[in-house]
């Protein structure tokens, strides 16, 4: 019944818009008391059939009449928990325990919600009510399915319908192809590792950099007696489990068969290997095009040298590129997917500052971090528009990734087609208020010092949240004066035929060619991606050797030569009284008088040169002078 009661829940929640039904079901699974992580599968598949018949059920209820008939059958007891015990002692604790204390209420489900869920197994599950046979709502129930399955009986005769999968909400063929199988098999693994899923027939996979390379990755799936084939078209048209392809557009991604099971792959568990689209790697991937054009170059210079480098040389260019490692700034950084592949792009001398406002999706976003390691990442638990773009821990900063809210309407694995539709003129309001925090969020990036390449993504197919921002921003008198520009297409994945809508763009070819789309039918979750560059930034130098080791944003640590590293460790040592001196500030140094000093000049002068009978005349004199 417990069970039922936690899914009753989930359903009001949904009703009170709350969040996502995947979001909902990851959040009550993880309830530590109420379940375990492992329920997220088995919540989402119970949700998700009852979504699908919901309109069905509630007629059943309306002309059962049962919530009426009834009144109390569906009214779940109050629950509650022992408050906590008091601070204090392990007895008083345990005192605390047995001891009579207040209770703290948990919520409880509305009759309709919990008749909705208890229904629809009654009828629906293969394996009808999880209840006893003797249990008390089992039997009431019990009741009422005669009925229940008449009044079914005659709807599937209304609607000219074979069989109960006909009461269903009808669903488009991309939906119904991302929910199906959903709470087993590879949709219960993704439910219970919250994986990002992604739309088509491809499960994608991103190489983490940071632990691994492209190559090595081929080699060991090689190894494991997988086939690479040369591309989608032969991977789609396989009929072999175990094959794999080379993304064409996005180096560091691969493409697996939908079927694999990512637990039973050790580089998915080591996280050598991240689940990620392909849409959701576009914005790091285009934010530091300029990035990796440059660094590529400059191997391919490294390679045909034939100069053998010093010591001192190679310390000087290792210098060099540390001065010139890229800075990079997440907007909004949770859950850290794109955060992730940001700082494995940007290499070892790279930089990424992680911003998250929430402090729940924060704590998301250091997990993956840390598993991801992601050394050169910060993470803060701030709001981004809180912070001032004239703040100078922030100036040397120059590629920014804008992935803010939106309605999600690219990507069909959210469910939301199985939520009843707002009314026109609320679902217009908003996309309305969406669009303008977009433009909000995507002005404020723009408005930093430093700022010269500024990336704008969202996972949205709506024209008024894609290109009708891009075009509100490039109208604005304030950064055209800067010298704000899209990108054109040349540096805008230039071989990704699905450009953005001309319509949206008043027409405008040219910006329309400097967008990227993607739609599900592309084999990738429904996005949009524009990047814009500054030619001249305001105020903004090229950071030095001194700059780069010395900046410090909020939260990082700098960067210290092993010599500065061991007076520090010295330093921290006498400061707590250890082998490097005594406790608190050292004694100061007594002075010697100026005469003194002096005269023991002198004396050393003078036995340099080797003049003989200096040093009696210099303790002579010292005599004279003390008696004196």
């Amino acid at each position: 019944m417990d069970f039922y009661h936690r899914s009753a829940l989930i359903l009001d929640s949904l009703d009170a818009k709350k969040g996502s039904v995947k979001g909902l079901c990851m959040a009550e699974a993880k309830r530590g008391k109420f379940g375990k992580e492992g329920e997220a599968s088995r919540f989402l598949k119970v949700i998700v059939e009852v979504l699908k018949y919901r309109p069905h059920l509630e007629h059943l209820l309306a002309t059962s009449d049962i919530l009426t008939l009834d009144p109390k059958l569906f009214i779940a007891p109050v629950w509650a928990d022992p408050a906590p015990p008091k601070a204090g002692s392990a007895a008083a604790a345990t005192k605390a325990l047995k001891a009579k204390t207040p209770k703290k209420q948990r919520p409880t489900p509305t009759p309709i919600a919990l008749a909705t869920v208890m229904v629809h197994d009654l009828l629906f599950a293969k394996r009808g009510l999880t209840l006893p046979k003797e249990h008390k709502m089992r039997k009431k129930l019990e009741k009422y399915k005669p009925a229940m399955e008449k009044a079914t009986e005659k709807e599937r005769k209304r609607k000219k319908v074979s069989s109960n999968e006909g009461l269903q909400i009808p669903l488009p063929d991309v939906v119904a192809s991302a929910i199906e199988g959903i709470g087993k098999g590879k949709k219960r693994e993704m439910a219970e590792h919250g994986e990002e899923d992604g739309g088509g027939n491809v499960r994608w996979l991103r190489v983490n950099t940071l632990k691994w390379s492209v190559e090595d990755a081929v080699e060991w799936f090689e190894n494991e007696r997988w086939e690479l084939v040369d591309d989608m078209d032969a991977l789609l048209a396989s009929d072999k489990s175990k094959v794999f392809c080379l993304d064409a557009h996005i180096e560091p991604l691969l493409a697996l068969p939908l079927s694999v099971s990512l637990p039973s792959l050790q580089p998915y568990t080591d996280s050598r290997l991240i689940a990620q689209d392909k849409a959701s790697c576009m914005p790091a991937w285009v934010l530091l095009a300029d990035h990796l054009i440059a660094e590529d170059a400059e191997q391919e210079l490294e390679a045909a040298s034939t100069v053998v480098e010093s010591f001192e040389q190679k310390e000087e260019k290792s210098e060099r590129k540390k001065a010139r490692g890229v800075r990079i700034l997440d907007c909004t950084a949770a859950p850290g997917n794109k955060t992730t592949m940001a700082a494995a792009l940007a290499g070892e001398f790279g930089r990424v500052v992680a911003v998250e406002r929430d402090a729940g999706r924060f704590k998301v976003l250091k997990e993956m971090c840390q598993k991801a390691g992601c050394k050169n990442v910060t993470p803060m638990n701030v709001d981004f528009l809180s912070i001032d773009p004239q703040d100078n821990k922030f100036k040397n900063i120059s590629h920014f990734l804008v992935d803010p809210s939106c309605s999600g309407s690219g990507i069909p694995s959210r469910l939301d087609h199985l939520l009843p539709d707002a009314p026109e003129e609320e679902a217009k309001q908003r996309i309305r208020a969406l669009s303008n925090f977009q433009l909000t969020i995507l002005s404020h990036a723009m408005r930093f010092t430093g700022a010269r390449r500024v990336v704008y993504s969202t996972c949205s197919i709506w024209g008024q949240e894609d290109e009708g921002v891009v075009a509100r921003v490039l109208a604005k008198k304030e950064f055209q004066d800067k010298g704000w520009a899209l990108a054109p297409q040349s540096e805008v994945m230039p071989t990704w035929e699905r450009r953005g809508d001309p319509a949206e763009c008043n027409g405008d070819e040219t910006i329309a060619s400097s967008c990227v789309r993607a739609l599900p039918s592309d084999g990738t979750n429904g996005f949009f991606v524009a990047c814009f560059v500054r030619t001249v930034p305001e105020g903004y130098e090229e950071p030095t050797v001194d700059d780069a080791t010395k900046e410090k944003v909020e939260g990082a640590v700098e960067e210290l030569s092993h010599e500065k590293r061991q007076e520090a460790f010295k330093a921290k040592a006498r400061a707590k009284g250890g082998k490097g001196g005594p406790k608190g500030p050292a004694a100061p140094r007594k002075e010697k008088a100026p005469e003194v000093r002096v005269l023991k000049k002198a004396y050393e002068k003078a036995v340099k040169k080797g003049v003989p009978g200096k040093k009696a005349a210099y303790l002579k004199e010292k005599a004279k002078r003390s008696k004196a």
